[in-house]
């Protein structure tokens, strides 16, 4: 039937299996008769692309970009076996999108300055804040909705590439904050993992997450917290209230856009 999903699939299959066949005749017969229903990645859990060298493995570059990232510094403990688990199932990988993450693993090896941070704002919250002497109550002003916070990141490529969690302007202005104190000194004991219990709708503590960065699911626990903030600092991003607005114009050192 013209147009038929499924006999567009059984042809391609078709198709690789014939091809399949030509760069191992003498070893195609070995296949099982319904080898020619197998999708790519069951030839690749099965072995046979290590059998057959005309047939380039699909999911090799997905596995290279796992590669690279697997031990590395910038990336968290749990991120690296959650990867590991990954390599080692095929639908797994299969589902795997190492273009989007082969971006976040460039944006993970951005240089740490641990009293700078980059926000990405649209021109209106811009023109705001920029000649009030209090520029994160200026956004609270600005932006006057339950629960909402101020987020910044350590990376000026995560900001470049993503913008923040809450952003209203695709193209928007990046603003570099300079603080006279690291703002992990300052808050240590208000931090906390964003996607943690009761953490949102806590205006006492501030957020702590990695979106945008090279990361598997979600920071929800005091563990995944500690991976980012200890031994070796990792980026991050962190979500503000209004109830820090004052501390954080106190240790404010500059507020330029780039």
């Amino acid at each position: 039937m013209p147009g038929c999903k499924k006999c567009g699939i059984e042809i391609a299959l078709s198709f690789f299996y014939r091809h399949l066949s030509k760069c191992a005749p003498d070893t195609f017969a070995e296949l099982p008769p319904h080898a020619k229903y197998w999708a790519p990645h069951e030839f690749v859990k099965r072995g046979y692309f290590n059998q057959f060298p005309g047939i380039q493995d699909p999911l090799k570059l997905k596995k290279d970009v796992i590669w690279e990232a697997l031990g590395e510094p910038w990336i968290r403990k749990s991120v690296d076996t959650a990867l590991t688990k990954i390599l080692s199932s095929p639908h797994k990988l299969q589902d795997f999108d190492h273009v989007a993450f082969k971006t976040r693993i460039f944006i993970s090896q951005d240089v740490i300055q641990p009293s700078v941070y980059y926000r990405k704002m649209s021109q209106g919250e811009w023109d705001a804040v920029k000649n009030l002497p209090n520029p994160f109550q200026g956004t609270f002003n600005h932006i006057n909705t339950d629960h909402y916070r101020y987020w910044m990141s350590s990376s000026l490529r995560k900001v470049s590439a993503f913008g923040n969690a809450n952003a209203t302007d695709a193209e928007g202005i990046i603003v570099k904050i300079t603080f006279s104190q690291d703002p992990l000194l300052k808050f240590a004991l208000r931090l906390a993992a964003h996607q943690k219990s009761g953490v949102q709708a806590d205006a006492s503590k501030v957020a702590v997450h990695r979106e945008g960065f090279a990361e598997i699911g979600n920071m929800s626990t005091d563990t995944d917290l500690a991976e980012v903030l200890v031994p070796t600092r990792l980026h991050h991003n962190l979500g503000f209230t209004s109830a820090q607005a004052a501390e954080l114009n106190g240790i404010k050192q500059s507020f330029v856009s780039l």
